[in-house]
């Protein structure tokens, strides 16, 4: 590698970390202020709250990720621009092609830092801060907790409840164990394949209900379907505490939608998540293929007009990625076109971009 690739590659990492850190702390700073009250309402401690916001910069990054590429490419080039430096270049026989592909294959890199990023940190930091906003913030009780979909509930003094996976759409739960325990000994046990709520209460479909005695005989029965009385809980404190997909790695996020589908149960939204996981970190390669031939119209239109027509364009792709987002959770598109329909159409708008400006 040459001194001058170093030299460009050093400068765009610098400009990078600068555009994370303030956008991130911008960030933050809008977050704290809408839900200051609500931090206040709950009297949570301030050491809770420093603790949420800590273990919130690593998801915040990693969304922020392609903006801050796109910053950073902006900053880089138009700084050699207005230094004359990139005119140097050009006159040592250095072309701007040679520029526009040491910061693409820098950002090729940086979104697969961010894809592992991604899948090992955030997943982690999610989790705890999550268990901070239910537990801390919206005072839900600490024995309802949610791992990879699966929630395991305290409904009594002695009653404890096990769902493999829930669906909020038609407020369907799966794979339901009900365990009734009496001083440290198992007295009761129902197993059902699905529970559905119907007119203000909980139905189970396909129980088997068994009766541990102290003797150690094992009475059971088997109902199509019944009334559970002992769970008396809504949907909605069933919601509060699922596992959100950014909770979950890809792997993770994998192995439960096919449970959820072995299981009969709505996997559209997931697999939608599912494809982004994918998806949102090239977002970085894809607005800085598009993005930096743009930003170089500094040189024959001013630094605001290259600047801000790169802003408007990038304004409009992640539009259009949550309106895809929106029309695969609906069903509109599939998940796969939903997550990808983006990248594929400003990719090919960059690269055309890219390609006329590395001839």
């Amino acid at each position: 590698m040459k001194i001058l690739d170093k030299y460009i590659i050093y400068r765009f990492i610098g400009k990078l970390i600068w555009s994370i850190s303030v956008a991130t702390i911008v960030f933050l700073a809008l977050d704290l202020v809408e839900m200051l009250d609500k931090f206040i309402d709950a009297r949570v401690p301030m050491s809770t709250v420093i603790r949420y916001y800590y273990l919130y910069i690593p998801y915040i990054i990693y969304l922020i990720l392609p903006v801050a590429a796109l910053l950073a490419t902006l900053f880089t080039i138009g700084g050699l621009t207005t230094s004359n430096e990139l005119n140097a270049m050009q006159v040592s026989g250095v072309p701007f092609s040679r520029t526009l592909v040491l910061l693409l294959l820098t950002t090729i890199v940086l979104a697969g830092c961010g894809f592992i990023f991604g899948e090992t940190i955030v997943p982690v930091t999610n989790r705890e801060r999550m268990d901070i906003y239910r537990y801390d913030l919206k005072k839900l009780p600490r024995d309802a907790r949610s791992r990879h979909g699966q929630l395991y509930m305290q409904i009594g003094k002695n009653k404890q409840l096990h769902i493999e996976r829930y669906n909020p759409g038609t407020r369907e739960a799966f794979g339901i164990q009900l365990v009734e325990i009496d001083e440290g000994r198992v007295i009761k046990r129902t197993d059902a394949e699905k529970m559905i709520w119907r007119d203000a209460v909980w139905y189970l479909q396909g129980s088997v209900e068994r009766v541990f005695n102290s003797n150690g005989i094992v009475n059971w029965k088997k109902y199509p379907a019944m009334i559970a009385p002992a769970i008396k809980f809504e949907p909605n404190e069933i919601e509060k505490v699922q596992t959100k997909p950014e909770e979950m790695n890809w792997v993770e996020l994998r192995d439960f939608i096919v449970k959820l589908q072995n299981s009969g149960g709505d996997i559209i939204r997931w697999k939608v998540d599912l494809f982004f996981k994918i998806s949102l970190p090239l977002a970085a390669v894809i607005i800085v293929l598009f993005g930096a031939p743009i930003a170089s119209i500094k040189r024959r239109g001013g630094t605001v007009l290259g600047f801000g027509l790169v802003l408007f364009i990038c304004f409009i792709y992640f539009g259009f990625i949550q309106v895809g987002k929106v029309l695969g959770y609906n069903g509109t598109l599939t998940p796969l076109v939903s997550a990808w329909a983006g990248n594929v159409f400003f990719g090919l708008l960059g690269l055309g971009i890219f390609v006329r400006y590395t001839r």
